[in-house]
This record gives structure tokens, C-alpha cells and sequence, in this order.
């Protein structure tokens, strides 16, 4: 098999796998509309394709890590400070998801007790996340485009089977992602024993009294979670396209003067 059909199969494997992701993300950011128990099995299923996602991009990750100090493209460097961005967020999120677990891990006989901070901690990290993932979206949105455009679901599926040689080949890569997601997430955790967070339980505790009731609001909060969504998403991701279609328009008026 020639490099240019690897790479055109390898390509029809990340659309399937950021297909799935998207899904999934969409899913785990509405656990109003989906319910605790989806919200929380969906949240273990992400971290699949996400890590996918990962080794399949693994040559842009490298190339882009030794170039970054070096002079080249504003964009590809934002980028990919972008993407450590959404990839601690990843991590911060599962990591609180995991402590305030409600429905999965109980499955497992693992409990642990609820926690205003790392509920709030959950909550603040998955908010700042759709802005981050939306600009994500506008900075990739020619390759969607493009990558859409000649995507065939059904006949396409049959490529799927390189998602074993995928792993195989990048298995170092795959095992040294892991062992940087534990060592982030131990990182996050050691928070629980700091005093700030002693002290933030004690005000929660305190104002736990003043918080407003939430029934009574019907079919609004099953649509309500989606519309934020939908807009702390979309609103970053349309600005920071007309952003890139401006610089694109002044970049070929400076070329053709």
C-alpha cells in the first residue's frame, strides 16, 4: 500500500472517529437533557476516540511541538495552544466527573461522597470547554468542509478496520498520552487536600441553604442545556471564522497590490 492511500484511509478513520466524538461531546455537555446516568457513561466512552483523535493527528502534534519556538504561522501556533487548552479541559473535566460520580462507578462499588467544589470545578471546566471547542471547529472548518464533502457513510465503513494498524503503530505514542493524562489528572487531584479547597467547602456548606429551587420548569430544562450549547459553542466558533475569512481577505489584497 502507497503513502498517499494510507493517508486518504487514515483520513476517512477521522471522520468517523471525530463523528463519534462530536456525538459523544454534544451528549456529555447536556446531562440535564440526557440524565446523570448516559451523561456519565458517555463521559467514559469519549475518552476512546479522543485519544484516537490524538494518535491520528500524532505527526501534526511532533512537527508542531520542536517548530513551536521557531518563526512560522501565528494560526498553527494558536492552534496548538488551542489544543493543549481543550486537552487539560479534557482532563480537569474527567477528573471532577470522576470524583462527583453519581451513576457509573457506583456500578463498580466505588462511591464517593458529594463534593461542592469538585461539582463546581466540573461544571466551570466543561463551560470554559465550548468556547475553546468552538474556536477549535472554526480553525479546522475548510478541512470539515472538505473532508464532509466526499465522506459516504456506509461505503466508507470498510476503513474502519484501520483503526487496529492505527494503534498498533502509534501504540508508543498511545502509552505516552496515557501516561501523561494520569500524571495531569493525579495533578489535579492533589487539589483536594489544599486548604483553598477546605475553605471553599466551608462556604459551600454555609450558603448551601441559599440556593433556589429548580423545579417546575417542564420541557425548558431539557432544551435549555442544548441551547447553551449551542451558543457558548457557535458564537466563538462564527467570530473566530469571520476573524480567519477577514485576515484571508487582507492577506490577498496585501498579495495582488
Amino acid at each position: 500500500m502507497n503513502e498517499t492511500s494510507k493517508t486518504k484511509k487514515t483520513s476517512k478513520v477521522r471522520v468517523y472517529v471525530d463523528l463519534f466524538f462530536f456525538t459523544l461531546m454534544v451528549l456529555v455537555l447536556i446531562p440535564q437533557t440526557t440524565g446523570i446516568p448516559l451523561h456519565e457513561w458517555a463521559s467514559f466512552i469519549i475518552i476512546l476516540p479522543f485519544f484516537l483523535h490524538l494518535i491520528i493527528n500524532w505527526n501534526w502534534i511532533a512537527t508542531n511541538s520542536k517548530k513551536f519556538f521557531q518563526r512560522g504561522s501565528n494560526k498553527t501556533r494558536f492552534d496548538y495552544v488551542l489544543n493543549w487548552t481543550l486537552y487539560f479541559f479534557m482532563i480537569v473535566i474527567t477528573v471532577s466527573g470522576i470524583v462527583i460520580s453519581e451513576a457509573a462507578l457506583p456500578v463498580f462499588g466505588i462511591h464517593f461522597e458529594p463534593d461542592p467544589f469538585w461539582t463546581k470545578i466540573h461544571n466551570l471546566s466543561a463551560t470554559l470547554f465550548m468556547p475553546v471547542f468552538g474556536i477549535h471547529i472554526a480553525l479546522h472548518w475548510r478541512w470539515i468542509l472538505g473532508a464532509f464533502s466526499k465522506f459516504k457513510f456506509k461505503s466508507d465503513l470498510h476503513h474502519l478496520t484501520e483503526v487496529g494498524p492505527i494503534i498498533s503503530k502509534r501504540m508508543l505514542q498511545l502509552l505516552l498520552l496515557i501516561c501523561l493524562s494520569i500524571v495531569l489528572s493525579l495533578t489535579v487531584y492533589l487539589f483536594e487536600f489544599s486548604e483553598w479547597v477546605e475553605g471553599f467547602r466551608t462556604s459551600a456548606e454555609s450558603n448551601s441553604g441559599q440556593e433556589p429551587g429548580g423545579p417546575g420548569m417542564g420541557w425548558m430544562r431539557y432544551v435549555l442545556p442544548l441551547v447553551k450549547v449551542t451558543v457558548l459553542t457557535g458564537v466563538p466558533a462564527l467570530i473566530a471564522g469571520g476573524i480567519i475569512r477577514l485576515k484571508r481577505k487582507l492577506r490577498g489584497k496585501e498579495i495582488h497590490s
